[in-house]
């Protein structure tokens, strides 16, 4: 099952960079302003020159920009996409608009192409401008590049952060974030129309001795069965969750992406026995096999805020099963894959760019809700999740700290088949198959490292808890480490 999923996700991936790579001709950065030619698929230009040079820009106002520094080359062929299609067409022939609600690229005044006149009173209809010819598009253009110059250099940074605060959520040092692939919490966002995202996600969570609130409890305290002050016949001591993830998410509108999730979750639990002759290591408790789907959609609700609503399908095996003493048990709550709920996870989403736009700090907080008992008898506690970061660029690269907070209610009812391992004559007690040791308040402190190169990008994070206070008694959270890669199209 594992090689199946790994051959699954190698699949994808690939399919996804091959996809990357045909719908934009090279060049894939801007030769003017660096930016990536395969988001800004449809507003991107090709400038053919007398000389047999070819240039490659992401927008008319590059375009202008390079015909002007080139003012003693003949231009011979000058194609622009169509807004609609991502096609290139003639520029010269295309029908442009110029203004109307939707944000720029690297202008403050809109300007689309479109190979079909209706296309354009359709826009037009949709999201106002105006209806003009290329050279009334182009005069346009030089006319804000005039006034450029006669700028000094703070307004000219202040007006390309204006101009540029759409673009950057996309591009720039906040794209770093939005879409880093390392984050081990996923800070929902939106994409561009007709934006593709592939993602995958490796992480790995230690845990390691037992605590009870916020003390520790050492291992002799915990058996034999019937002792005080705990009395199980088993110790848990040391935990360890590998999780892999595979998100897809793509832009329906500017204002409105859709997301889907699925993950394979392994997990090992060492244990020790006590039946009144002293601790015994036994046997690791072992389980593994594909976790909850979730689907997602995010509506963007402004250039700083988006709120988003997910629903988690029960995909995830809650009947897994471990040997015990020559018995065969229903394997713990947190051993399990899955909640066997429907569950509903709505979030909302802050993030903000320094006026350089070099920083970007901002916050979210999702709720996991639960409705109701799964079919064997039991609810997990609801969630709520509170994170929140600051993050350096550094050229292709970003750097950023982060703190997550999580607060989740012990399980409401119980499973019988798990109850059994509670009995005192048949079973194998362990206190993570009693639902009251469950859930509690812990905050972690996490810090990461990302790169970009053109619609890839690659990354780690790494965390410790800096303050835990569980439900009963459980294997405290000792360390966590994520890395990731994603690629855009």
């Amino acid at each position: 099952m594992m090689r199946i999923l790994m051959l699954m996700m190698f699949l994808l991936l690939t399919f996804s960079v091959a996809a990357a790579a045909d719908p934009v001709e090279d060049p894939k950065a801007c030769q003017q302003c660096g930016m990536n030619r395969i988001m800004f698929a449809h507003s991107r230009m090709l400038i053919g020159y007398a000389d047999g040079t070819t240039v490659g820009v992401c927008s008319l106002h590059c375009a202008a920009t390079d015909m002007k520094k080139s003012w003693d080359k003949q231009v011979v062929s000058l194609k622009v996409a169509d807004y609609t299609t991502r096609e290139l067409t003639d520029a010269r022939s295309a029908t442009w608009v110029v203004g109307g609600r939707k944000s720029g690229v690297m202008t403050e005044l809109a300007k689309w192409a479109f190979a079909r006149e209706e296309d354009a009173q359709k826009f037009v209809q949709e999201n106002g401008g105006k209806v003009t010819t290329f050279d009334q598009a182009l005069q346009a253009a030089k006319q804000e590049m005039a006034e450029l110059m006669k700028m000094s250099d703070e307004q000219q940074a202040h007006m390309g952060h204006e101009m540029g605060h759409d673009m950057s959520v996309h591009m720039g040092p906040g794209s770093q974030m939005v879409f880093n692939p390392a984050f081990s919490d996923d800070i929902y966002h939106v994409h561009p129309a007709g934006m593709w995202m592939t993602s995958y996600k490796f992480m790995h969570q230690e845990m390691n001795g037992l605590q009870d609130g916020t003390k520790d409890v050492p291992a002799g305290l915990v058996s034999p069965q019937g002792s005080q002050p705990y009395g199980f016949m088993m110790t848990p001591t040391r935990m360890t969750m590998d999780m892999q993830m595979l998100m897809v998410m793509y832009g329906v509108t500017d204002d409105v992406t859709l997301m889907a999730m699925a993950n394979y979750q392994s997990m090992t639990m060492e244990m020790l026995m006590n039946m009144g002759m002293g601790n015994v290591a036994v046997a690791p408790m072992r389980t593994s096999g594909f976790g909850d789907t979730e689907l997602r959609g995010i509506y963007k609700i402004n250039d700083y805020l988006v709120g988003s609503l997910g629903l988690s399908l029960p995909t995830g095996d809650t009947h897994q099963q471990i040997e015990m003493m020559n018995r065969s048990f229903r394997a713990p709550y947190d051993m399990q894959l899955g909640s066997g709920t429907f569950d509903l996870k709505p979030a909302l989403t802050y993030s903000a760019l320094s006026e350089d736009a070099l920083w970007n700090w901002g916050g979210q907080a999702m709720y996991s809700y639960h409705p109701g008992n799964n079919d064997d008898g039991y609810s997990l506690g609801n969630n709520l999740k509170l994170t929140s970061w600051l993050q350096r660029a550094i050229g292709p690269a970003s750097t950023w700290l982060r703190l997550t907070f999580n607060d989740t209610g012990r399980i409401h009812g119980r499973d019988t088949e798990i109850a059994k391992m509670l009995d005192s004559v048949t079973g194998a007690s362990t206190p993570d198959a009693d639902p009251a040791n469950y859930g509690g308040q812990r905050l972690d402190g996490l810090i990461g490292v990302s790169y970009a190169k053109g619609p890839f990008s690659f990354g780690a994070e790494g965390g410790i808890p800096l303050f835990q206070d569980v439900n009963g008694l459980q294997l405290a959270n000792n360390w966590y480490l994520t890395s990731g890669f994603q690629v855009m199209f």
